[in-house]
């Protein structure tokens, strides 16, 4: 191993230690407030109060377990999510490659930006009724600004020395966006993806106040109506780590996705 790689692995080892290190200080911060009384449990439930309630929704809470809340939630987050990267990746490529489309769109996009994704629940009941296509619609719409975004300066940005070796080489305007605007721009694309799946999941609580059965976003509305902060807290928490566990695994495909291409 290079002494190169000697480092990096100690910079990755030294900042994952201070992650875990500040982690485990909140843990211990939640769990001392909470012991001493310095917190009401009504406000913030303990730790164990927290994972007590886990296992509560593991064995059934309001019909569903905790593995079918969690595969309600992704139902609705990857529905959205998919709609989403398909449009938004597609138009933003399409905008920053065609004028006349950046001109109809553009300022559309511009005025609808704006608008936070849980303002358009009513309007989706309205439209799409209440099972999952109105949820997903909600988290499409959280979704798929970052896809677009990230699509289109992507392109737009493409190295002048690129687009001129391109052309001295004879490529056509098709060859132009394909082979080299799209894959040199490839990596912002996917992290605009990455963004919009951390995005279109936190949404997921929004979405499925659209009069949802089962799901985490129905566990927090539920406990909040009981007075049950343990399985509010729980959700939370339940959201927290299928989140961070869902980022990980981007990364994971990101890197063999590059890899891939580096070695093609």
């Amino acid at each position: 191993m290079t002494s190169s790689s000697n480092s990096a692995l100690r910079t990755r080892l030294v900042r994952l230690g201070r992650g875990w290190a500040a982690m485990a200080a909140l843990l211990a911060a939640w769990w001392t407030s909470t012991q001493l009384g310095l917190v009401s449990p009504f406000i913030l439930p303990s730790p164990v109060a927290v994972m007590d309630a886990l296992q509560r929704l593991s064995a059934g809470y309001l019909g569903s377990t905790l593995a079918a809340h969690l595969l309600a939630s992704l139902s609705v987050v990857l529905t959205g999510y998919l709609a989403a990267v398909s449009i938004g990746v597609t138009l933003g490529v399409a905008m920053a490659w065609l004028k006349p489309l950046d001109a109809i769109f553009g300022p559309l996009i511009s005025l609808l930006r704006p608008i936070p994704p849980p303002a358009w629940i009513p309007l989706s009941i309205l439209w799409l009724g209440i099972g999952l296509p109105a949820k997903a619609f909600v988290v499409f719409v959280s979704a798929v600004t970052p896809c677009l975004i990230n699509a289109y300066v992507a392109v737009k940005q493409l190295p002048p020395e690129l687009n001129n070796a391109a052309r001295t080489l004879g490529a056509s305007r098709r060859d132009l966006l394909l082979r080299v605007a799209v894959p040199s721009g490839l990596p912002m694309i996917v992290n605009g993806m990455r963004i919009a799946l951390s995005t279109a999941w936190a949404t997921v609580v929004a979405a499925e106040l659209v009069v949802a059965t089962a799901g985490f976003g129905f566990v927090i509305m539920s406990g909040y109506r009981n007075f049950e902060a343990d399985v509010m807290a729980a959700g939370i928490v339940a959201i927290a780590l299928t989140g961070f566990v869902m980022d990980l695994l981007f990364q994971r495909v990101e890197r063999h996705v590059f890899d891939w291409c580096d070695h093609s």
